[in-house]
């Protein structure tokens, strides 16, 4: 045993030995593997349309650690210069040169945990090595290619492209909102409330400025979710279907044309019939449900929940809960109204006073879909309908696990990203959200037509000859690798004694 070298003698040592062993062997595989695509791409390549001008290296990061690899630049004949192996790899380097395996894993890993405790796990279990700020910054970059896949989605959205439609039919969309509050780094929104300047602040009401100043520091960021009903699961639990989630600080108009955006891409949304919208009855999110010309009911749980803060007596509030079942509207406000008149109490007089309001301000929505009788659509197999208010629990896994209560404050462009990212991860997925989306089409040219004077004698060489007048393939689509190569076909002359019939 004396003669085993001690570092061979701790297995966790050892372990971590043969995975950096490993790593390195995986990543010498990796460089040679590249370099040699590269010389085959050299060799295949256009020599018209690509001139050899140098070779450089790059530096990729991946899971075995830092790969670095030889490849060549060429410039095209329009004055670009290209290196043809990135592009035909996929390797992006407008985001720092990582794997897309390292930034999925990385993404996962900072959606979990803080972005240095993720960064210690990249570190860890993986071959490279990655600061708490590389992994803020590998977030950032993933944030901002959902931002643009979402511009994409507004371009073909703008010119009612067809190719970008969801394919789940329902009969019914389900959807709740509501609003998360976050801790956030700028301070000028504290001391603009203490010391008000500008006309908006001097105007608010007393109330209002105290309710803001309670949460001076903190912004709401809304939450929306969507779903077609619940199915049940093996263990006889139901679970929303066909969920897709959203979050933004938007104000109220652009977060719900972005959420109705998603939905049509999610959802078949012409064969719908009845959507219902459930909230706690703040005023965007009235507002959000009349622009989507959704049915509005109050959250059952916030319903409750106002009840039990406000009135004090168990038996006050059965009264209240039966006008409630009984669907007596008017009751319960007559109750509440009572009790408000036969308490001394100033601060429980407030208290229900505040639930008068509440309640009177969201009269016409007191009730949920089932309590007022509305009927709807048959559900297809497998799905049925059940309870709104799952909100909440969605709040929690999707938004506050991660950004709250953990002494942590985000800037507007951080908490976008990091909400945008958690929403689609736990619903649709990061990978179905940026899928390949068809182009948007070219906008029409408007021609003016020829006067008699101005038009040719002769229009064209003579019958078939109308292709030497086309343009290339693809001339205004997006460049692919693809589209690339047909046309670099194109572009070839034909053999000698060879001719195009």
């Amino acid at each position: 045993m004396e003669t085993i070298p001690e570092k061979l003698q701790d297995f966790k040592s050892f372990e971590k030995e043969i995975f950096d062993i490993m790593c390195g062997i995986a990543r010498g595989i990796m460089r040679e593997h590249l370099e040699m695509l590269d010389l085959s791409i050299m060799g295949l390549r256009d020599t018209e349309e690509y001139r050899n001008k140098d070779i450089r290296e790059s530096t990729i990061k991946t899971l075995m650690g830092e790969v670095t690899y030889s490849r060549r630049y060429y410039k095209t004949t329009d004055g670009r210069y290209v290196f043809l192996l990135d592009e035909l790899m996929g390797i992006d380097c407008g985001c720092g040169l990582y794997s897309d395996n390292l930034v999925e894993q990385t993404v996962i890993e900072c959606t979990e945990k803080s972005y240095r405790k993720a960064a210690a796990s990249i570190s860890s279990l993986t071959g490279q090595n990655i600061s708490a700020m590389g992994a803020w910054g590998v977030l950032q970059n993933f944030g901002e290619k959902l931002t643009q896949q979402e511009n994409q989605l507004r371009e073909l959205d703008a010119c009612e492209s067809t190719g970008y439609l969801g394919n789940i039919s329902s009969r019914v969309i389900m959807q709740e909102m509501d609003d998360v509050w976050l801790s956030m780094q700028n301070e000028k929104r504290q001391k603009r409330l203490e010391n008000p300047t500008d006309e908006a602040a001097v105007n608010e009401t007393t109330e209002t400025t105290q309710k803001k100043s309670k949460k001076a520091g903190k912004k709401p960021i809304h939450v929306g979710i969507a779903y077609t009903g619940w199915t049940q699961t093996k263990d006889g639990k139901h679970k929303t279907a066909n969920k897709i989630a959203y979050a933004s600080f938007d104000k109220t108009t652009k977060f719900v044309s972005d959420f109705e955006m998603l939905m049509r891409h999610r959802y078949d949304m012409d064969g719908v019939e009845r959507r219902i919208t459930n909230g706690d009855g703040d005023p965007w999110i009235k507002a959000a449900a009349e622009m989507s010309d959704s049915i509005f009911q109050l959250d059952p749980y916030h319903r409750s929940q106002a009840i039990i803060r406000a009135i004090s007596e168990k038996s006050d509030r059965n009264d209240i809960y039966a006008a409630i079942k009984e669907k007596d509207v008017d009751n319960a406000l007559d109750i509440i109204s009572d009790l408000h008149k036969a308490t001394q109490d100033e601060k429980e007089q407030k208290k229900i006073e505040e639930l008068y309001n509440y309640f009177h301000s969201n009269k016409d929505n007191l009730l949920t879909w089932q309590e007022r009788g509305i009927t709807l659509p048959e559900p297809p197999t497998g799905v049925t309908y059940r309870n709104l208010g799952v909100q909440e629990s969605n709040n929690c896994s999707l938004v506050t696990l991660r950004m709250k209560h953990r002494r942590c404050s985000w800037s507007v462009n951080g908490a976008d990203h990091m909400a945008g990212i958690l929403c689609y991860r736990h619903t649709i997925g990061l990978d179905t959200m940026l899928g390949v989306l068809p182009e948007a089409p070219p906008a029409k040219e408007i021609v003016q037509p020829l006067s008699a004077a101005k038009a040719p004698l002769h229009d064209g060489k003579g019958y078939g000859a109308d292709w030497l007048r086309t343009e290339m393939p693809f001339e205004q689509a997006f460049k692919t690798n693809g589209r690339e190569a047909i046309r670099g076909i194109l572009r070839m002359k034909p053999p000698s004694g060879l001719y195009f019939v």
